[in-house]
Formats: C-alpha cells, sequence, structure tokens
C-alpha cells in the first residue's frame, strides 16, 4: 500500500491546481494591462511536470547496541570453546546501515542494508580468541496501494485512509559458530489506518511469511576437537548417526506489522516539533522445524534433550521483535534545517529471537537469556539532500 502516496499526490495535484489558477489570473491581468498599452503579451511559463518519485529519500546510519544476544552461544565463548554451560552471553553490536524510500502514483518502496559488527563474544566461527562476527543483512518491502490502482477513493473509510498489497524479501548471513544464511518472503495486506492527526502515521500489515535457512548446528562435517556435543556446532560428527546438510525450509505461517510515527509536536506543543516516538512491532507465528523427513531420522525434530531431539531446540515457537525509539531532528535544531540530520536512542527486545524456544535446554539452561535480546541502543541518521 502508498503509505505516504496519497497524501502526498493529494498535495502535489493541489499546488498544480493552485499554481495553474495563479498563473492564468496573471496571465488574463498581464494580458489587460499589455493591451492598454499596445505591448506584446507573453505566455506563462507551464507548470513544473509532477516528478514521478513524490518523494525520494536515501540516508546512511549508524546504530550502537549495549547487549545484544545471539541465541544458544553460553557466556566465555571468547575464550573458551563452546562458551561456560550455564552462563548466559551478550555482546555489543555496532551496525552501519543505508536506507532508500520512495513514493510514486501507485504505491512506496523501501530498501534497507546494513553491515553489524558483534563483539568478541560472539567470535568468528566460535573460535576462541577471533574477532568478534560480523553480519551482512537486508530486506526490500514494496506496497501498492488500492486507491491509487483504482483511481478512487473506495479503500479510504473511516478505519483506513488506504488498503494496499505488500511484499517483499530478506536475506542475510553471519560468519558466526552457526554460519548461517537466511532467506525471507512476505506478502499481504497493508493497512494505513486513520487515526487522529496528532498520532500521526499507523500502518499495520497481516501477511504469509517463509523462510529458508542454512546453518552448521545440525550439519554433518568432519570430526573435530569441536565436534558432537561437546560443543555443539562445531562443524562437528553427525548429530544423531545420519547424514543432514544444514538446510532447513520452514512452513508457511503468518506474520503481523506494525509502524507507528507519532510527532511530538502535535502532542506537546510546538516547542517540541524536531522530536518524534518511532515504533515497530513485528509479530512470527510459529513456523515448524524447517527440517525433512531424513533429517528427523538422523537428528530428530521434536522433544528434549536425550528424548527425540538431542538438543530440544528444533521445533519453532512465536518470535515477537519490537523496537521504539526517540527520534530527534538535529539539523533542525541546531541549524534549522529539517530533515538531514537525526540522532536517536532506543530500546529493542526480541522475544523468542528467530524463533527460537527461550524455555527450551539449550536457551535456558546452558546459555540461559540468548533466547531474549533486552537492549538499549543509540544512533544517528544522515539524509541525503
Amino acid at each position: 500500500m502508498n503509505w505516504q502516496g496519497a497524501v502526498v499526490n493529494n498535495k502535489v495535484m493541489k499546488s498544480i491546481v493552485k499554481s495553474a489558477i495563479s498563473a492564468a489570473v496573471l496571465a488574463i491581468a498581464a494580458g489587460g494591462y499589455a493591451y492598454a498599452a499596445d505591448m506584446p503579451i507573453k505566455n506563462p511559463p507551464p507548470p513544473k511536470p509532477v516528478p514521478f518519485f513524490f518523494v525520494n529519500d536515501t540516508s546512511v546510519s549508524f546504530t550502537y547496541f549495549f547487549n545484544a544476544t545471539d541465541p544458544g552461544i553460553s557466556g566465555s565463548a571468547g575464550i573458551v570453546p563452546g562458551g561456560v554451560a550455564g552462563t548466559g552471553m551478550t555482546t555489543s553490536r555496532a551496525q552501519g546501515s543505508i536506507d532508500h524510500f520512495d513514493v510514486w502514483e501507485y504505491g512506496t518502496n523501501l530498501i534497507h542494508a546494513e553491515v553489524d559488527q558483534y563483539g568478541n563474544n560472539d567470535p568468528i566461527q566460535g573460535q576462541p580468541g577471533a574477532s568478534g562476527s560480523r553480519e551482512f543483512f537486508g530486506f526490500t518491502r514494496s506496497t501498492l496501494g488500492f486507491n491509487e490502482l483504482s483511481h478512487s477513493k473506495f479503500f479510504a473509510t473511516p478505519f483506513t485512509n488506504d488498503v494496499g498489497l505488500e511484499f517483499g524479501l530478506t536475506a542475510g548471513t553471519q560468519n558466526n559458530y552457526l554460519a548461517e544464511q537466511t532467506t525471507q518472503y512476505v506478502v499481504g495486506l497493508n493497512f494505513d489506518l486513520a487515526i487522529p492527526k496528532p498520532l500521526g502515521t499507523m500502518l499495520f500489515a497481516v501477511m504469509a511469511y517463509k523462510e529458508f535457512t542454512h546453518n552448521e548446528f545440525d550439519a554433518c562435517g568432519p570430526g573435530g576437537a569441536f565436534s558432537g556435543t561437546a560443543a555443539p556446532g562445531f562443524f562437528g560428527a553427525c548429530i544423531g548417526g545420519g547424514a543432514f546438510g544444514g538446510n532447513r525450509d520452514f512452513e508457511w505461517t503468518w506474520r503481523l506489522e506494525a509502524f507507528n510515527s507519532i510527532p511530538l509536536g502535535g502532542l506537546l506543543g510546538s516547542w517540541a516539533d524536531a522530536a518524534r516516538i518511532i515504533n515497530i512491532l513485528n509479530v512470527t507465528g510459529p513456523k515448524g522445524t524447517g527440517l525433512s523427513q531424513s533429517a528427523c531420522a538422523a537428528i530428530g525434530c521434536a522433544g528434549t534433550i536425550g528424548v527425540g531431539d538431542p538438543f530440544g531446540i528444533n521445533e519453532t515457537k512465536t518470535e515477537v521483535f519490537e523496537d521504539a525509539r526517540l527520534s530527534l531532528d538535529t539539523s533542525k535544531i541546531f541549524w534549522g534545517k529539517p530533515g538531514i540530520w537525526d540522532t536517536y536512542v532506543g530500546y529493542r527486545y526480541w522475544f523468542n529471537k528467530f524463533g527460537t524456544n527461550h524455555n527450551d535446554w539449550l536457551f535456558a539452561t546452558n546459555a540461559p537469556g540468548t533466547s531474549i535480546e533486552s537492549t538499549v541502543y543509540v544512533g544517528t541518521t544522515y539524509h541525503f539532500k
């Protein structure tokens, strides 16, 4: 759906109409005076064409998270192979990212790409003494608004400003001990909710979700010092005695996404015009084990440690991700030039991260707390204009 297309489109069209009327009035007046003075008449300049993108914003950001987690990684993993069982692990995460957002006649596009550098508590390939692992991650979201496609206001109701189709792709890889690669697809409906103007913008999407991954946790590999159950995931011997390549094809599931941007000036007065609260909430349903029947025969698909599943980690649970931040338009505060430089402080809560079960043995006993990320962060964004 066109998150801002309808509003911006109306503003642009109204602006063009006003410009055309003003130009016509000026032309008539100018023509009358010219006729009286017997002077040549100049035609008014044509109105500027409407740009293909009503909004076209590209920005770069740097964000620092103080207490990130990596599910299943025990404490002291940067010193002891596999970490010390029974201890949790948190690590810093420095993130550099680039974003592009645009609005055109029929919808919107968002492209996000990031590089994450983790602290030494989560070393490359899980090797003690190595530098912290590095992650490459990106996603896209595009919408097509039904009002825009139909050239009508049929989907503008007391409850919605517009409804549209939303679809996107996510992909990422990290060189930690899991060496995970992930690909995700989403498609569904996006609702631009009609909320009071002081509360800003509220978007809500209901989508179908599909995920494919590859990791080394269950994969078979050559035996070694860090193989098998001594330190699971270190490219070790096959668990359960069968062959498994580490690929997981998860079931289709549901996903809910919500976005809310609240300008504080409308609530607190003009002194707060440079501040806004941005909240993102994503909820993803259970997506099964992702394992084939042959993989299940090799390593088990469900159960508790020693019963069916050697680690009890394969069955996924509902995942909740929420990110809330207070963002300041810093360039407006210092230079009177809005929309160029933002600074922000925020809080991220990630429950059952990656769909892992926080009550399971691996995430509750061996590496307690790592399935739930709770961290404060700070950051800054520069918009190219």
